[in-house]
């Protein structure tokens, strides 16, 4: 196995579980890490500044280096203070994808700053905003989309997800690509967005070889950073095309997959 200094989880459906904690076993299974030396971050669609409300929420204070946001259009390293955003779409676009998606039983959500933009107050609004842990803003989007953006969220039902998914891939634009990127959320972002984008960033900044980073993943949006890095692992809740990529099959979410890996073949441990 390829020495790994860096390792590298999705939250959810990967180091989360379905009620969205962070499992005791997985969290000593980072602080092993840490005293390792290797460094350690998670690579998510969610804003950051979800992410910094949660880390304390699960006990992780001080154990994470470094947060791929957005998919990979923001990027915050606190061991090297520096911060970059990346890969915008512009609000015309986003217009479109609107109108695209009219009549349909969905509500659109955008990150900005430090809450979560919508069209419309209710329920699915609610939901996405809840699982962020960030507040929701029925917003302008009229004014909204005079600037570009990070990406576009339709947010729907999960009974609705596969409408909604073969809908909004009849959507086609050169300047945009779409992917499933959670129970509720189908996304638009630039084609040049992705996770393995922030990795490459972050093995420039802490000058570290793609090969020896370690990352885990189970949605569509994970599949790129998996195919790319060293050692791939997919959970066993993982989509088809995430597994297709994937070195190796962990656990699922449920079940400690990420501690499960880590502990057997990373650290060496054995149970």
């Amino acid at each position: 196995m390829n020495k790994i200094k860096m390792v590298i989880t999705d939250l959810d459906g990967t180091f989360l579980n379905n009620e969205e904690i962070v499992s005791q076993r997985n969290i000593q299974a980072i602080k092993k890490l840490k005293e390792s030396g290797i460094l350690f971050g998670f690579a998510t669609g969610r804003p950051i500044c979800s992410v910094e409300n949660l880390i304390p929420k699960w006990q992780m204070d001080g154990m994470v280096d470094f947060i791929i946001g957005l998919n990979g259009g923001h990027i915050k390293d606190y061991r090297l203070q520096k911060e970059e955003r990346y890969f915008q779409i512009d609000g015309d676009i986003i217009k479109d994808i609107i109108k695209h998606f009219h009549d349909m039983p969905v509500n659109f959500g955008i990150y900005d700053e430090n809450y979560l933009a919508v069209l419309k107050d209710d329920y699915l609004a609610q939901r996405l905003a809840k699982s962020d842990d960030i507040p929701y803003q029925v917003v302008d989007f009229e004014e909204l989309l005079k600037h570009q953006q990070s990406k576009l969220i339709v947010i729907c039902d999960p009974k609705d997800m596969p409408t909604i998914v073969k809908h909004g891939q009849l959507f086609s634009h050169p300047a945009v690509k779409s992917l499933q990127a959670g129970k509720i959320e189908y996304e638009y972002m630039h084609p040049k967005l992705s996770k393995s984008h922030g990795i490459n960033m972050l093995c420039t900044w802490h000058q570290i070889e793609i090969e020896n980073i370690c990352a885990f993943g189970d949605a569509d949006n994970d599949a790129d950073m998996i195919h790319d890095v060293g050692i791939g692992i997919a959970m066993e809740n993982a989509s088809p095309l995430t597994k297709s990529y994937a070195k190796a099959i962990t656990l699922d979410n449920q079940n400690d997959g990420v501690a499960e890996y880590i502990e057997k073949f990373i650290l060496g441990e054995e149970k």
